[in-house]
């Protein structure tokens, strides 16, 4: 029973990030607001589940809330520069994709450790403590981070395919990449409050 609690709280999350990232502009913080509550909620089994997003929610529109206007904008850009790169023939096309690309996965990489940090952060701490837990994050995983930017790629390619599951993991799969990043400092943090 308890497992099926675990599997509609984690359910309920989804929901709630995608109602909320449906301006596509509060994304990256309705992204943030998920990952703090599937810790607080789901990993901590903390009642209040919408109570919790939402509070998580407002946490990350104060800290990051302007970056949800420049994030759709620049995969909006990717997403048509890869296009029409792939569409050219010759040289120039795949030299530009062997710049691109790159690009993007170093944009997937900051988003992931932009979750994980955000997961790891107290409720006090500023933007500019994130941006440093972010950049010590990226600096100690590259090669684990590298490795998510590998499996959030893949998971995009097969939903780019089978469209159904953009609705049921947008938000979680890059929480569970971010959670897996971390997991060791969250096990570590309980099992010192425990």
């Amino acid at each position: 029973m308890a497992g099926l609690e675990t599997v509609g709280d984690t359910l309920l999350l989804q929901i709630l990030f995608l109602l909320v990232s449906l301006p596509l502009f509060t994304l990256v913080p309705a992204a943030i607001a998920l990952q703090r509550a599937l810790r607080k909620t789901v990993i901590e089994d903390r009642p209040g589940v919408a109570r919790s997003f939402f509070r998580e929610f407002s946490w990350a529109w104060s800290r990051f809330g302007y970056v949800g206007l420049v994030v759709p904008v620049a995969m909006a850009a990717a997403a048509f520069s890869i296009l029409f790169w792939l569409a050219t023939p010759g040289v120039a096309g795949v030299l530009a994709l062997c710049v691109i690309v790159p690009i993007c996965g170093i944009g997937a990489a900051a988003y992931v450790a932009l979750l994980a940090a955000s997961m790891l952060a107290e409720d006090d701490a500023t933007y500019r403590e994130l941006m440093g837990a972010v950049r010590r994050l990226v600096l100690a995983n590259a090669l684990p981070l590298a490795g998510c930017v590998v499996a959030l790629s893949t998971w995009l390619l097969l939903a780019f395919r089978l469209p159904t599951l953009i609705p049921i993991g947008s938000g979680l799969v890059p929480a569970l990449l971010a959670w897996l990043l971390v997991r060791k400092h969250l096990d570590a943090s309980s099992g010192a409050t425990g």
